[in-house]
């Protein structure tokens, strides 16, 4: 086994094991260094359900991605991924056009001849199946042979992170009291671990609990939903959309198995954006991820009383969410729409007052502040009041009144994310080295997202946004400087990605990154990169040539 290929493998079984949530990011990498180590054009990783019956595409690195993504899911026994699964043996091709085993008719037509599928095999399961394609067959002997080579390690390493995903969903199912709290548990390991911004579980007895209630569509029904029967569902896939999904957003819909038999469905849902083949990515490790936890969820089982919680949790990066006393409410609880609107606008001054005519102007745009539009924001205050407030009588207020104006300042135990996200980050500020790198990594756990990202009124949370944004950025840049003087070239990577993520015009993350790349030898990705920088610039850099070629 070359050694750039023995390094990446022992990289990919060291970092999946200390976090397997970074699983996603690690098989990007390990297949993007099989196919240089191999010189074929094309890597895929494809894993398997726990049931064994369907393998997902899980990972994908090269190029021609639309002719690939043709396909996204094969049954065991279907085409080259499925015959190799079934059958457990390496499958091979030099002349892709005249093989009807090969599915994928946008592949041929695209001139690739070449492609392997080996199975990713232990003694009990398939764990998955590793493909590679090359328009010529010239490199296919020896790429055949890596693969075989790495194929037991990697097997070995993707079950037990795996396993891992699955045991962190159970630690935190069991940590639950109650029949809620234990569903919540796997729904939010289920986000942290993928991209997906919501979930709910929809169970065959009992109610369906959600972790930001009212966003998801209801299922028009259990007897016809197709996951109830075992059937993954992919909105937008050609394969496995639901038909009974909206199309304007992104879901998987997952059966949670209990041995044999399905005891509910999982509904995740994914920003706008993603298509549905990198959908597909998520179904597998999250149906890994519900093995363990669904025989602990105990639907009916009530556990002692949970310790004390705080009166109100508040959630503001990313998707807005509420919590009283450890309860989610939905925007319904509010009763009127203004009142959960107005509880952000308070939010966003944190504790600072906001007058009557500049909650009047940015509940009721244009209406002025009259005595009939300050009739209507003294209902809506009442309104929050009630929903916020312990019952009159006990004296503890969250909303206070200044003359003119009002603020958010609780007299109970809240929790308010930003908050915690800002003094971490600052924390954070004042240390180095691994100590430094700790903080930020509590602190952007918290950054889910911008600060009420999806609320309509931009121009009144701008500031607030863009500063916290900031704030995750400087926590971000200080994280990758950092881990690179400490030799972790792939953590830094991944926060130079993550910075690009968050804001893809930040040219001095474009140009750390590419010069991280090119010391380290990956010129191709740093060439990539460099394109990907020029098309944010508008032009080419004038600060940072293009990474030299390969030798």
């Amino acid at each position: 086994m070359p050694g750039q290929l023995l390094n990446t493998m022992s990289w990919t079984a060291g970092t999946l094991s200390s976090d397997p949530r970074q699983f996603f990011h690690v098989v990007r990498v390990l297949l993007a260094d099989l196919c240089r180590a191999t010189g074929m054009g094309v890597a895929e990783l494809f894993l398997a359900d726990p049931q064994q019956t369907t393998l997902f595409l899980s990972g994908y690195s090269g190029g021609d991605q639309a002719a690939f993504f043709e396909r996204t899911v094969f049954r065991f026994s279907e085409g080259f991924p499925g015959r190799a699964a079934q059958e457990r043996e390496v499958l091979e091709c030099t002349d892709l056009e005249n093989d009807a085993r090969f599915l994928r008719g946008r592949v041929k037509a695209l001139g690739y001849h070449a492609f392997i599928s080996v199975p990713l095999v232990l003694p009990h399961a398939v764990i998955g199946v590793l493909n590679l394609a090359a328009h010529s067959a010239e490199q296919v002997e020896g790429a055949r042979q890596r693969l075989e080579q790495i194929a037991p390690l990697l097997a070995a390493s993707l079950y037990a992170v795996l396993t891992s995903l699955g045991e962190r969903a159970l630690e935190r199912v069991q940590a639950g009291h109650t029949p809620q709290e234990r569903a919540l548990g796997l729904l939010e390991e289920n986000l942290q671990a993928t991209s997906a911004l919501r979930a709910a579980l929809h169970p065959r007895q009992g109610a369906t609990v959600e972790t930001h209630p009212g966003h998801i569509h209801p299922c028009p029904g259990p007897e016809r939903c197709p996951a109830l029967h075992g059937l993954v569902q992919i909105s937008g896939h050609p394969e496995l959309n639901c038909a009974m999904q909206p199309r304007d957003v992104r879901t998987v819909c997952l059966p949670v198995w209990q041995g044999r038999e399905v005891i509910g469905v999982e509904t995740v849902q994914f920003p706008k954006h993603l298509s549905p083949g990198v959908l597909t990515e998520a179904a597998a490790p999250l149906l890994w991820m519900a093995r363990l936890a669904a025989n602990a969820l105990d639907l009916k089982r009530e556990l002692p009383e949970p310790p004390p919680v705080p009166w109100l949790d508040i959630e503001t990066l990313g998707a807005f969410r509420v919590r009283r006393q450890g309860q989610i409410l939905a925007p319904r609880d509010f009763k009127r729409r203004q009142a959960h609107e107005l509880l952000k606008l308070l939010i966003t001054r944190w504790g600072r007052p906001v007058t009557t005519e500049e909650l009047c102007e940015a509940l009721w745009p244009g209406e002025g502040c009259g005595q009939r539009v300050l009739a209507r924001l003294h209902v809506t205050l009442n309104a929050l009041r009630q929903v916020l407030e312990p019952p009159e009588g006990e004296g503890e207020q969250v909303l206070v009144r200044d003359g003119g104006a009002y603020r958010f300042a609780p007299d109970l135990p809240v929790h308010l994310d930003v908050q915690a996200f800002e003094l971490l980050v600052r924390q954070g500020d004042a240390q180095h080295g691994e100590e430094a790198v700790a903080t930020y990594a509590q602190a952007l756990e918290l950054y889910r997202g911008d600060f009420l990202e999806d609320d309509p009124f931009t121009d009144w949370y701008a500031l607030e946004r863009d500063y916290l944004r900031e704030l995750a950025l400087r926590a971000l840049f200080r994280t990758a400087e950092f881990q690179t003087v400490a030799g972790q070239w792939q953590s830094a990577q991944t926060a130079y990605a993550r910075i690009l993520t968050i804001d893809s015009n930040r040219f001095e993350a474009h140009e750390a990154l590419i010069d991280l790349l090119t010391q380290r030898n990956r010129l191709e990705d740093a060439q990539v990169c460099w394109e990907r920088y020029a098309r944010a610039y508008g032009a080419v850099p004038p600060n940072c040539p293009r990474p030299p070629p390969l030798a």
